[in-house]
């Protein structure tokens, strides 16, 4: 009894698992391409991506300056506030000006226009 074996030749092996290769690799790219196309898709929609975070920074930069200005207010402010405290000028001005308030010899003339 003779036996057969079948022989392969080692290019007929590598010519299928090359045909596997070369598949596994189109549809790599395939995929690879949807992904990269997902990835794209979402860096430039306008509700998730680079356009919100575009606008999201300008509206930081806007609170920014405005936390500055309103920082730089309450100086202001507080130095009025202790000037008013301190200071017997300012305690003068006021009582004279919004208290209607006078020194005892003083007549106080009011005109209206």
């Amino acid at each position: 009894m003779e036996s057969h074996q079948s022989y392969t030749s080692p290019i007929a092996e590598s010519t299928g698992s090359y045909k596997f290769w070369k598949d596994v690799n189109f549809f790599g790219c395939i995929i690879s391409g949807i992904l990269l196309g997902i990835v794209v898709f979402r860096l430039l929609s306008p509700e998730s991506g680079i356009p919100k975070v575009q606008k999201v920074t300008r509206i930081k930069r806007q609170f920014e300056a405005e936390i500055e200005q309103l920082t730089a207010e309450n100086a202001d402010i507080a130095e009025h506030i202790e000037a008013m405290q301190i200071d017997p000028f300012w305690q003068e001005k006021i009582a004279r000006e919004e208290l209607n308030m006078a020194l005892p010899d003083e007549i106080i003339y009011k005109f209206t226009e």
